[in-house]
């Protein structure tokens, strides 16, 4: 009967090195600080190496009553693409500082937050990030004691007490970004295509672009039509088969975009020449494929998700990873949201607008 291999430990190391186990665990844990010569160090690493030695990670969790585990709730991210880009820079931020994640997507479980924050609790995680799909006002979860929490595309629906850091995509400003565009190339007769469904990210950049459109002295008309691509294409057929048809056209969607492409072809339309359109949210694989390439504005995922864990990692290791600051390098408050901007991606789908 074959036995299990015996696994490797730090006393192999130090014997094998020539050095003490205090040595090897400097050395390992990256803790040296100029206190071991790097030939030293070299041979210990080499000493690993040979051995096949390993840290042993619950030895490491006893020794600094951490775990070095991040729990991230999901509701549909985890399967999404396209919003998957906030997880993956979340991970790769905890990755960098030497942090695991572990993913509950909510969609394949029947828990909600709190008991999704109970069963990662259980697991010993030392911190939690909540990420949504879209943007949310979420109800206050409940948090086991002791554990921090940070939303990513969500914020409290309440004013009541001190709430949880919470990443944002500026919505309104990307909206402004998009009428700004289209006024400043020419058009004059501008047209809104929303979802219509009075969600956050909907009333935000409603609101954008009304605001930018007044500045310019415009009246914006806006269609409340959905959010996929059908729907672009039947509110922007009913809107070029007007008296007074859009030359310009911002929807609220890059799918929406499509559909409104779709639309302007079948009427005998050229885009950019005759109709301009801009999407929102840059979709992998969608709007830089269209024909011409969609501009769009660009939901900034990645850098919510990672401006999340660092803000998370900053609230478990202020002496390490750093305090939140303002990109002026002021102290945020807990519970002031970070609006994180979204840019223009200026493609080919906007042009001057044809001659009246």
């Amino acid at each position: 009967m074959s036995t299990r291999p015996r696994r490797p430990t730090s006393a192999d190391v130090a014997a094998r090195a020539g050095v003490s186990r205090a040595t090897v665990s400097m050395v390992l844990n990256g803790r040296v600080q100029g206190t071991v010569a790097e030939a030293t160090q070299q041979r210990v690493r080499e000493a690993a190496a040979e051995l096949g030695y390993t840290r042993s990670a619950v030895a490491v969790s006893l020794r600094e009553r951490r775990t070095r585990t991040i729990g991230l709730i999901t509701d549909e991210i985890a399967t999404s693409p396209f919003a998957g880009r906030m997880a993956r820079a979340a991970s790769l931020a905890a990755a960098r500082e030497d942090y695991l994640v572990i993913t509950m997507d909510l969609s394949l479980r029947d828990h909600s937050v709190s008991e999704a924050a109970r069963l990662l609790a259980e697991r010993q995680v030392d911190g939690l990030v909540y990420a949504t799909m879209g943007r949310l006002r979420v109800p206050r979860p409940e948090i086991p004691p002791g554990i921090p929490l940070v939303l990513l595309n969500c914020e409290l629906d309440e004013d009541s007490g001190a709430a949880p850091p919470s990443f944002l995509p500026d919505d309104a400003g990307g909206a402004r970004r998009a009428a700004r565009r289209l006024a400043e190339t020419g058009h004059r007769r501008i047209a809104m295509l929303s979802g219509g469904d009075g969600s956050v990210a909907d009333e935000e950049r409603i609101a954008g672009f009304r605001d930018e459109l007044a500045a310019w002295g415009l009246a914006p008309q806006i269609v409340p039509a959905g959010w996929q691509l059908d729907d672009g294409y039947r509110a922007t057929s009913h809107l070029l088969a007007g008296p007074e048809p859009p030359t310009g056209l911002f929807c609220v969607r890059g799918r929406f975009a499509g559909g409104a492409r779709h639309a302007a072809a079948s009427a005998g339309l050229d885009v950019p020449g005759q109709l301009s359109v801009i999407g929102f949210d840059d979709e992998d694989f969608f709007a830089e494929r269209l024909t011409p390439a969609l501009t769009t504005i660009a939901l900034p995922h990645s850098e919510m998700g990672e401006g999340a864990m660092a803000a998370l990692l900053s609230l478990l290791e202020p002496d390490t990873v750093g305090d939140r600051t303002s990109d002026e390098g002021e102290p945020l408050p807990t519970d002031a949201p970070v609006i994180v901007p979204c840019p223009l991606v200026d493609r080919r789908s906007v042009g001057a607008p044809p001659p009246d």
